[in-house]
Parts: C-alpha cells; structure tokens; sequence
C-alpha cells in the first residue's frame, strides 16, 4: 500500500512540473474538494511557497512556479559558508541552490527526490546557474536516504514530510546523516487535531500534502524519538480547514529547528 502511495505521489508531482497544474491547481482547493478549503490559494501560487521569493536571478520570474513548498527552510536556517546541506524532497533544487549560494566554494548542497522529472530539472537549474560541484541532485527515498552517517551539517526540507507514510523513519534518517551539533530546519503541513482514517485513505488529498499531515504533538514527539534536542517551532502560518461531518480541523504550515 505504501508503495502504491509513493508511486502515485511521483506521478502526481512528475506531472506538476511538467507544467500541466500549478500548486494552487492540485485538486485541494475549495473549489474542486468541499472537504479541503485552502487558506491561501486564490489563484495566486506565489502563496503555496510562503513568503519566499523563487525570481531566481538566472532562472527567470516563472522559476517560482516550480515550487510546492509551504515555508522559508533556507531563509531560516542560517546557512553558513562549508556548511554541507542535504535538501529533503529537493523537487525543481529551488531550495538547494538557494542554499548553495549561502554555503558557498567551500560548502556543499545534496538534493533528494523521489522522482525522475524533478531530479532532470534541478539539474537542469543547477546547469543554468553553473553551480558545479557544489550542488549535485541523487534519487532516493527520503526514508532511506542514499547517504552516509553523519555526512551534514544542515538539514533542510519544504513540505514534503506530509507525503512519507512513515514520518519517524524519516526522522531517524535525518538524525543518522547529521554530524553531531548539526540541525535540521523543515517546513511542513501540520494538523490541529488527529485527521480520521478514510480522510487519510483519500489518496487525491493525502498527495496534495494534506490528509497526510500528522498532528502537532505527534510530530514533536517523533522528532525528540529520534534523539533531538533543543527542538523549537520558528514560524506558523495558517494553511487550511480540513472538514469531517460537523468537525473543522485547522492546518498549519510550521516550520520546525533541532539540533543534534
């Protein structure tokens, strides 16, 4: 079943930056789902990456439109120069080329994806802004990651959590590749409350990053399972309202900082 979900959720992003839908074009809106009422999504999809601007010099203005992201990791981690930063669901390398700007000759930025298209384009961006060995783009699972032990300094991911079945794998990956006194700064969707079960087996909303979301104490609860500490939420916007019979679920987009 998980793997039939993960097949899907590549199909589905595979197609998005193939240019065939925006983020605000995913089949969440109010719209075209009654159960699912975005607060942001109003025919802009410059909301769907927060307030993160994505004109990246040399890539063009309609760079912004290959984000899914719902947060800011980049601006909100601090990057240093030799930083080495792995990009969690790396999608178009938006995030990671950001990050190899900041981290500089002397860094290094690893993205990960699940899906062929978006490693082709990230390396295509990346070809464009002629980054080099500083950033390169792998396939992999974010549950298993293709890196080893504490390989980073940095962690960074942009709502992408939401869609893995199995979040505390992917936690305990995080942990496992971060050097000791390394951090992780993700962005992600998060619920209020438990989402019900068949919301959660509705497959077209689990990809668009929302009935998969977990909820907000359950998600720090499997960070500090995973050994972080000094774990602390850095920003929280509201994201949506997930409806179920008479009850009205909230979602946050909340990004999260921890320390290994």
């Amino acid at each position: 079943m998980e793997n039939e979900l993960k097949q899907k959720i590549v199909k589905e992003y595979s197609r998005r930056i193939s240019g065939k839908s925006g983020c605000c074009d995913s089949g969440i809106t109010s719209s075209e789902s009654p159960i699912f009422t975005a607060s942001c999504c109003s025919g802009d999809d410059s909301c769907c990456s927060g307030s993160l601007d994505y004109g990246i010099e040399g890539l063009g203005e309609e760079s912004g439109k290959q984000s899914f992201g719902c947060g800011n990791p980049v601006g909100l981690s601090s990057i240093v120069s030799g930083d080495i930063v792995v990009d969690l669901g790396s999608g178009a390398g938006l995030d990671s080329l950001m990050a190899a700007n900041s981290a500089g000759e002397s860094g290094k930025v690893v993205g990960i994806d699940l899906s062929d298209e978006m490693i082709s384009k990230a390396r295509e961006n990346a070809e464009k802004l002629q980054l080099g060995n500083r950033v390169m783009f792998l396939k992999g699972d974010i549950e298993n990651i293709p890196l080893e032990d504490n390989f980073a300094t940095l962690v960074i991911s942009n709502c992408v959590l939401a869609l893995s079945p199995n979040k505390q794998k992917v936690f305990d990956e995080v942990y496992r590749i971060l050097k000791p006194g390394g951090r992780f700064v993700i962005s992600d969707i998060m619920s209020e409350q438990n989402i019900p079960k068949e919301l959660v087996e509705n497959t077209d909303l689990y990809v668009s990053c929302v009935t998969g979301a977990a909820q907000v104490d359950q998600y720090y609860s499997m960070i500090r399972k995973s050994g972080f500490s000094r774990v602390e939420e850095v920003e929280r916007r509201e994201y949506g309202t997930l409806s179920h019979s008479q009850e009205k679920i909230r979602m946050f987009s909340i990004t999260v900082r921890g320390y290994k």
